[in-house]
């Protein structure tokens, strides 16, 4: 062998699938010679030197794909999965052409059938028209076996296309021209399709698979009678779905999946529409679909790095199954139930594969691979639990229903470690039992406010048993929705009627007053358990954001107070009346405020006690030029000043406030 037969030096920043096909022709070139050379010592003929040299060409192919590394193989579907596909033309000439062929000749037999069947205008018997369609598929099979010879994947394409006319036969023996019982029907085709996965799955052929599958998947319509039966249909459709997880199998087949979820979603909307009129039982197989077909064919077959996804759309189909579903009091209990096993069963499977990664093509975006994560574990079980509640016509079996779908969030999330699945079914878990309490109809406002707080307060204690920012959120936004549901409370009370502290708002008010100072109180036990959380998932914090969070929920007892007392005295007894109290309010809490700001050495909490004596001195001002009395009037500034005269002579005072800091300014800077 010459240097100049030698192929060039594989560049190192060339693909790997690139790489190695280099590889395997420099092998395959070295084999050749070899074989060559081993001919001319024994004596060999030169006519069979072609031959032998062909001969150690298909050797060295096999050899080199049997003996392939996985990691390798795996690594070059990976890539070609992240990116490098077939290009437009291609893919329509590889794939788009075979499909298009396979489906106008199944759907010429299954045509042909079913016109025979309505028209009548053929004098055969119906076992002859079958018998005319298999002798159709036995043309097409004698074909493909001869291709074979020069050309293995068309002439395998051609045997699959022969047996998808078989399951057409087979098919339309049953419902459409009753040569056979339509049971018997039903499992001939399951077998032809059975045999086609096998078949599929020997061959390692991709084409084959995608020509086997897609035709056996449109047998049902393309025999259609308008007669069909429902429970024949489903099995069917299972039976294939699951017969072609089992053929393609590890195997980096792209084209092959995307003719999966199409299939498959033709199946679950062709037993979606057939289930109508079939009441209960009818939902039941048509939602039972899609889950048959996730944990017979999926879950058993289907690679780690594909299995998530296939599970995730046929789950989804099923969600889709449930907005048919029957509603009453008679079969209320029956589709409830099924909604809740199908979010548990889905929860189950989703704890089971934590550790199995979601699919490659996001492995470069976490973000999109946290969104995964949520649809897994919040938004698919979410709405089966949705479904469940609204099958339900009361209030109490509706909240039954929500609490059941808590429990089943509950148990995943406190089954999981502190990620991105945690936050997600605690997020689900909330937002259920806040449905459930809603579907209770509470009492306004004192009965929502006390269940708002008592799920706020009920997240922080899970937020320190298992820490999660979606209790803290989840939390927050339920004391903020307290909060305006009791100021709205106390707004919409008749003004100047009742005295202030003294209704039913004011007992909620206080109350979100008593939850907002235990958030306070415990805020360092809820930092700990969140700083927890964030270094298990190892997200960062920062030191900005950790402080202003602390001073939020410091100040925000305070804050709810102040307004709380605003809005009560702004009601009291008459307009005059509230004006004088709330120059009182102003200035009491102007005078709070520094001295809790001078005994805290909080600036910021001093300079909102300024900020309250002069809006004291400004109520007092408008109130006077308005409608104080005279009497009333004089109080107002007596009072105004007073304050205002106290808070200046803290400041004036030798080594108070602002003293010290003047005393150690520099004389230069001062």
């Amino acid at each position: 062998m010459t240097p100049e037969s030698d192929p060039p030096a594989a560049p190192a920043d060339l693909p790997l699938e690139a790489r190695v096909e280099r590889l395997e022709q420099s092998i395959i070139r070295l084999s050749a010679e070899v074989a060559a050379m081993r001919a001319e010592i024994t004596g060999a003929g030169a006519s069979e030197r072609p031959s032998s040299a062909a001969q150690s060409r298909q050797a060295a192919r096999r050899t080199l794909s049997a003996t392939a590394a996985p990691s390798v193989r795996g690594r070059i579907s990976t890539g070609r999965y992240l990116g490098e596909s077939l290009d437009l033309e291609r893919l329509l000439g590889r794939y788009g052409m075979l499909g298009i062929a396979v489906l106008a000749a199944a759907a010429a037999v299954g045509t042909f059938l079913s016109w025979a069947v309505s028209h009548g205008y053929l004098t055969l018997p119906p076992r002859a028209r079958i018998v005319v369609g298999l002798a159709f598929a036995a043309g097409i099979a004698v074909w493909g076996m001869r291709l074979r010879r020069t050309e293995r994947s068309f002439g395998s394409s051609l045997l699959g296309l022969a047996l998808v006319i078989v399951v057409v036969c087979a098919y339309a023996a049953g419902p459409g021209l009753t040569v056979v019982p339509e049971w018997f029907a039903f499992v001939g085709a399951m077998a032809v399709s059975w045999t086609l996965a096998v078949f599929a799955h020997a061959e390692d052929d991709e084409p084959l698979w995608c020509v086997a599958f897609a035709g056996a998947a449109i047998t049902p319509f393309v025999t259609s009678s308008g007669k069909g039966n429902l429970y024949g249909l489903v099995a069917y459709a299972a039976s294939t779905l699951i017969a072609a997880c089992y053929a393609v199998g590890a195997r980096p087949w792209v084209i092959a999946w995307r003719v999966f979820y199409a299939a498959s979603a033709l199946l679950a909307v062709a037993g979606v529409a057939a289930s109508r009129g079939h009441g209960v039982a009818g939902f039941l197989v048509a939602l039972g679909l899609p889950v048959i077909a996730a944990i017979g064919g999926v879950l058993p077959f289907t690679p780690n790095d594909r299995k998530r996804a296939a599970l995730r759309w046929l789950w989804l189909l099923a969600v889709f199954a449930g907005f048919v579903a029957p509603s009453g009091r008679g079969v209320a209990l029956v589709v409830g139930s099924t909604f809740l096993a199908a979010a548990a069963l889905w929860l189950a499977i989703a704890d089971r594969l934590e550790a199995v990664e979601q699919s490659s093509l996001f492995a470069a975006n976490r973000g999109r691979v946290a969104l995964l994560d949520w649809i897994d574990a919040a938004a698919i079980p979410l709405v089966l639990c949705v479904q469940a509640a609204g099958a339900f016509e009361p209030a109490a079996p509706k909240t039954i229903g929500y609490g059941i779908g808590a429990a089943i969030f509950i148990a995943f999330a406190w089954r999981r470690p502190a990620s991105v699945t945690r936050d997600a079914a605690a997020c689900g878990f909330l937002i259920t039992l806040a449905a459930g309490l809603n579907a209770l109809r509470l009492e306004t406002p004192s009965g929502v406010v006390l269940a708002l707080i008592g799920l706020a307060l009920g997240s922080l204690v899970l937020h320190r048993a298992r820490p999660s920012t979606t209790w803290v959120v989840g939390s927050a936004l339920a004391l903020l929705l307290a909060a305006g549901m009791s100021a709205t409370a106390l707004l919409d009370r008749p003004a100047y009627t009742q005295p202030p502290f003294s209704t039913e708002a004011s007992f909620t008010a206080l109350c979100v007053t008593i939850a907002l100072g235990l958030v306070s109180r415990f805020r360092a036990q809820l930092a700990d358990a969140m700083s927890v959380a964030r270094s298990v998932r190892g997200t960062p914090r920062y030191a900005s954001g950790r402080e202003l969070g602390s001073a939020a929920v410091v100040a925000a007892p305070w804050a709810w107070a102040f307004v709380w007392g605003y809005l009560e005295l702004s009601m009291a007894f008459s307009r005059s009346t509230s004006t004088l109290l709330l120059v009182v309010y102003f200035a009491a809490c102007a005078v709070a405020g520094v001295a809790i700001g001078h005994t805290r050495g909080s600036a910021a909490t001093r300079k909102a006690g300024l900020g309250l004596a002069l809006l004291a001195a400004a109520t007092a001002v408008y109130g006077a030029s308005s409608y104080f009395e005279v009497g009333v009037r004089v109080l107002a500034y007596l009072v105004t000043s007073a304050f205002l005269l106290g808070i200046a002579y803290w400041y004036r005072r030798p080594g108070q406030v602002g003293v010290a800091a003047e005393a150690a300014t520099p004389p230069e800077l001062s």
